[in-house]
């Protein structure tokens, strides 16, 4: 079963911090589905922080070459799938965009430091 990462992971693995390591290991180990809003999110903020958009860029093309990688449209059925959720559950639309995409897609858990995502009924864990 799938394991939805979050955009925060994906930064740490592709930036220069403690927690690089370990989810490094994690997106490469296990079978991950991300969607385009998280795929943007994190190419964004890697392209930011690094000051590196090559090393942004190749990110974004190793995770659509990976084998162990679903990536989900973000599209106009998402959207409002996450909008139908949005009296549900107090989380900012990105959110809930991955929370949806997680739903959706049948995900064992989300993978985040993020404590939005505690509470629901998909278990958030860490790296």
């Amino acid at each position: 079963m799938s394991k939805l990462v979050d955009s925060d992971v994906i930064v740490f693995a592709f930036s220069n911090n403690p927690r690089k390591d370990a989810c490094r290991k994690l997106i490469e180990a296990e079978n991950i589905t991300i969607n385009t809003l998280i795929l943007l999110e994190s190419f964004s903020k890697v392209a930011t922080i690094t000051k590196d958009n090559a090393l942004a860029e190749s990110m974004a093309k190793l995770f659509y070459t990976a084998d162990n990688i679903e990536i989900i449209d973000f599209d106009a059925n998402l959207f409002f799938e996450a909008l139908k959720r949005s009296g549900k559950y107090r989380l900012k639309i990105s959110d809930l965009v991955h929370y949806t995409t997680a739903l959706l897609n049948s995900c064992s858990s989300i993978i985040s430091y993020d404590r939005d995502f505690d509470n629901l009924e998909i278990k958030r864990i860490e790296p």
